[in-house]
């Protein structure tokens, strides 16, 4: 069996991330950091493409910015909540903040106890 040639392009991108994700700290430390807001990107992803949107017009009905909107789906900057707020006015959906155990599972948060509407605290 002949042993296969390393590609000339580099590894592919899952190989590099695991490999940085081991090797370097810094690195580790900037994917903690972004976490929160990668996931808020797909949620906002999810469901500008579920109501049919682009960038553009998200962008017109929330009153910000295209390049604002690209930044949010890229996970690059905390959002704020009147920023999400807004998000979810266009989405029909009504936004809610819940605080969770460390490690509790996120499908498990938003519990009727600990969660509240933002539309609560105007």
């Amino acid at each position: 069996m002949e042993k296969s040639l390393p590609s000339p392009l580099g590894s592919d991108a899952a190989t590099a991330e695991r490999r940085r994700l081991t090797t370097d700290t810094a690195y580790r430390a900037e994917r903690r950091r972004r976490a929160p807001y990668e996931r808020i990107a797909r949620l906002v992803i999810r469901h500008r493409m579920a109501t049919g949107l682009t960038q553009k017009a998200l962008a017109e009905r929330v009153s910000t910015s295209e390049s604002a909107i690209s930044r949010l789906e890229r996970g690059d900057h905390a959002p704020s909540v009147d920023t999400l707020r807004r998000l979810a006015e266009v989405f029909g959906k009504e936004l809610v903040v819940d605080f969770a155990a460390p490690d509790a599972p996120a499908r498990q948060t938003a519990s009727a106890l600990t969660a509240f509407r933002i539309s609560e605290i105007r």
